[in-house]
């Protein structure tokens, strides 16, 4: 049986989830998926999820942890311009 997402924007809740983790537990983004994909609230059969699947997943994630890291530093700390 393949993957089943409950919704359209399962996949990326996922990754968010996943980089939420690995920021405020600071645990690594394998096992910060890993506990998002197996939480219960983005798909009722996360045992199914493919290598490629998993695997795109995994990009995504750390694509978004490279991007906040480097905006992270670019923002003034006052907020002003």
């Amino acid at each position: 049986m393949p993957l089943h997402w409950y919704r359209e924007s399962s996949p990326s809740a996922c990754v968010a989830g996943a980089t939420i983790r690995v920021l405020l537990q600071g645990i690594e983004p394998d096992e910060a998926l890993q506990q998002t994909l197996y939480n219960g609230r983005h798909t009722d059969n996360p045992e199914e999820i493919t290598f490629d699947e998993l695997n795109s997943l995994k990009e995504t994630t750390q694509a978004h942890l490279e991007q906040i890291r480097k905006s992270a530093g670019a923002v003034p700390a006052t907020g002003g311009r």
